[in-house]
């Protein structure tokens, strides 16, 4: 059971909670078609959850009928009247907590969450709690000092405190049977491989003369419905791995976004719910400098020729567009970049468009939701073998596994690359070896991931001393004034050769 243990153990990591939880509701209206299931699945909540929040009703929903979908539950920091933080309010004749509450814009669990007593009813005189006072901010108090714009966080100096919030899921619905899904399952390990790629990254760093202090918290509740974690854990950080979420509906993203911590993100990027906090940062590039960085290839190893970009003009017609810009940057006056909509009409037709006496240049921007052009392209170029051909696709189609690597070698296949690990690097491979050793395997993709971030949170720190080498990936800090955020902007070119990936000359 050591899934278990590690659980056990991340227990012993949590500090008690210092907060209340507070459960809110809002309304669904039944549309046709919809059962509690597609509901839960649509609102990020269990179906236990949604069915607890409906009790009394049916198994059968109708069109038109109204159904409660339980929210995140709400942190409340928990302040007594004789706290100094504590803003107070003295109760008035006629006044109750719906009307107090709504004099200072709380809600009624939270006046209740920190008035437990008056619950019982309320009295001319009676003192409650109705928030916080403002007080200075400090490095002190809130870990990272607030960065300076456009400039990186400066993490104090004296120790890297790493807050990793993570989905442990301690109380998880189980399927029939009593084992938990698989879903839940996958989280779990997950989960795991994150925590062992940031105690790797704390060995290393603390072997490279850096004292870090890493707090471990499972970001879901007890099995009592407590979360082991509060705003003291936030206010002790100086910088956040996590939470591992995609969906905005999780008031964990909520305070995060409030808070002056630098934030790692560690799921895809999600501009709904990361890009909301100032100071939060992915190693995930924007994928446009590498799609302009393959369009000027393509121009300058095709001079005087013309290009074939097959467009879907789908969700990647901004990759397209990047294509087109960095191709008519560097293109001389011969070289023609010809657009060819990936629709019927071209599917009969693709083989007509080549040429059997030079060599064939195609370009296919687009990623995931073109995988059946890659196939389809795939197949025709096959079939076709005489045609000469260079392929240039989006970096997500190296993961395509119906790609034959004959197929790659063939079209001399080109890519965008902003990851990968240098094994051959006698740098990397002692630090690969010292986590083979405690665990007896190689790190996954999630590992690296956390062991890169807490390298970069170290950087932050501004110590005279060298670093451990990143592991995974390479990162090049540029502002972007739309997001009015630092970005990862890093790409390298790969061409398929030799039976494998080799950079670009």
């Amino acid at each position: 059971m050591p899934i278990m243990r590690n659980l056990l153990l991340l227990l012993t990591l949590c500090l008690a909670s210092g907060v209340q939880l507070v459960n809110a509701q809002v309304e669904y209206t039944v549309l046709p078609g919809d059962t509690y299931a597609r509901i839960a699945r649509a609102h990020d909540v269990t179906l236990t959850e949604l069915r607890e929040a409906n009790p009394g009703r049916g198994e059968a929903l109708v069109p038109g009928d109204v159904v409660r979908i339980p929210q995140p539950m709400q942190l409340v920091r928990v302040l007594t009247a004789s706290d100094p933080r504590a803003a107070l309010h003295t109760v008035e004749a006629g006044q109750t907590l719906y009307a107090v509450a709504k004099l200072y814009g709380l809600e009624v669990e939270e006046l209740e969450a920190w008035n437990p007593t008056a619950i019982q009813g309320l009295s001319i005189g009676d003192v409650l709690v109705v928030g916080t006072t403002p007080e200075p901010a400090s490095p002190a108090s809130l870990g990272a000092p607030v960065a300076a714009e456009r400039s990186l966080p400066a993490l104090r100096q004296d120790t890297l405190r790493t807050l990793l919030m993570l989905p442990f899921m301690l109380e998880a619905d189980t399927v029939e049977g009593g084992g938990y899904s698989a879903k839940t399952n996958r989280l779990r390990e997950i989960s795991l491989e994150f925590m062992h790629g940031a105690q790797w990254a704390a060995q290393s760093l603390s072997d490279s003369g850096y004292a870090v202090a890493l707090r471990v918290v499972d970001t879901e509740p007890d099995s009592l419905g407590v979360h082991l974690w509060s705003m003291a854990d936030l206010e002790w950080a100086d910088v956040v791995l996590g939470p591992l979420r995609k969906a905005p509906l999780d008031s964990v993203n909520t305070l995060l976004q409030n808070s002056v911590v630098p934030q790692w993100v560690l799921t895809p990027q999600n501009p709904a719910v990361w890009e909301k906090h100032p100071l939060a940062f992915s190693m995930e590039p924007n994928p446009t400098p590498g799609m302009e960085a393959l369009g000027a290839l393509a121009a300058q190893q095709n001079a005087g020729d013309t290009v074939i970009m097959l467009e879907t003009r789908g969700v990647d017609a901004g990759l397209e567009q990047a294509f087109r810009r960095g191709f008519l940057g560097v293109a001389s006056d011969s070289t023609v970049l010809q657009s060819v909509p990936a629709n019927a009409q071209f599917a009969e037709s693709l083989i007509a468009q080549l040429d059997t006496s030079k060599l064939n240049p195609i370009a296919i921007p687009a990623g995931k939701s073109a995988q059946s052009l890659y196939a389809y392209v795939q197949t025709e170029l096959q079939l076709a073998d005489s045609f000469p051909v260079h392929v240039y696709g989006h970096p997500d189609s190296r993961s395509f596994e119906f790609l034959e690597r004959r197929y790659l070698a063939r079209s001399h296949y080109t890519i965008p690359v902003s990851e990968g690990t240098q094994w051959n690097d006698s740098t990397v491979a002692g630090q690969v070896e010292q986590f083979r050793s405690a665990h007896g395997t190689d790190p996954s993709v999630y590992g690296f991931i956390a062991f890169d971030a807490m390298v970069e949170s170290a950087r932050w720190q501004g110590l005279p001393w060298s670093l451990p080498a990143h592991m995974h990936f390479k990162l090049d800090w540029q502002w972007d004034e739309v997001r009015a955020r630092f970005v990862n902007v890093h790409w390298s070119l790969d061409t398929f050769v030799n039976g494998r990936w080799e950079p670009v000359r």
